[in-house]
């Protein structure tokens, strides 16, 4: 089970349970003996770099952070407690040719991902990576890249 917190302004767009909906969807099916707790922050681009200088020690602003925090052992199951910070301004900034809505699905599938396990340092697990993004947002309705 995901439970999720959200922080900051939900885009008018992007509904707060759909947000929750498709946590779930994704954490159940890559990593189903783990239940997690996560807060999402939504946030604007100064605020991001001050995170991103903070943790990562870059000095610029990104479109998403995830921090896999401590794993609980609650007599046989499992709870991850999980952070999410995504940039909005930042999200739009890189839409391209999607839509605000392609690329934010995009973005917090990409961080639920790194959550559940995955990495994109090694090319090999970049491309791994990379497959379960497109799975995903395929069956996600309206998460589908453009072009």
């Amino acid at each position: 089970m995901t439970s999720l917190e959200i922080q900051g302004e939900t885009p008018d767009s992007i509904q707060a349970e759909l947000i929750e909906d498709i946590a779930e969807y994704i954490l159940s099916r890559e990593a189903a003996d783990t239940d997690y707790q996560i807060a999402l922050l939504l946030t604007d681009s100064t605020q991001m770099r001050e995170y991103n200088r903070k943790f990562r020690g870059a000095d610029v602003a990104t479109d998403v952070l995830s921090f896999e925090g401590e794993m609980l052992d609650l007599g046989g199951r499992n709870l991850r407690l999980c952070d999410i910070i995504i940039d909005t301004n930042q999200v739009l900034r890189q839409k391209g040719k999607n839509t605000y809505n392609e690329e934010f699905w995009q973005v917090l599938i990409h961080a639920l991902l790194h959550l559940a396990g995955y990495d994109h340092i090694k090319p090999a697990d970049k491309k791994k990576m990379e497959d379960a993004e497109e799975n995903y947002r395929k069956q996600i309705p309206g998460a589908q890249k453009r072009g």
